[in-house]
């Protein structure tokens, strides 16, 4: 009975881990794929510059 009451002390704790790694690890790809395409935007947007830049001169 007193393991008993252990395991169903620690259990929620372990979901609750378990839930939290799970939406750290979503979050932080999601952070990293934001984080890819904002470097990939801001490349596009220096070469359209550059090539609105070279039309004019």
């Amino acid at each position: 009975m007193y393991t008993f009451c252990i395991f169903f002390y620690t259990l929620p704790w372990c979901f609750l881990f378990l839930f939290s790694s799970l939406v750290l690890l979503l979050v932080g790809d999601f952070f990293l794929l934001v984080f890819i395409f904002i470097i990939i935007f801001y490349y596009l947007l220096f070469f359209l510059l550059l090539f609105f830049l070279f039309l004019l001169f």
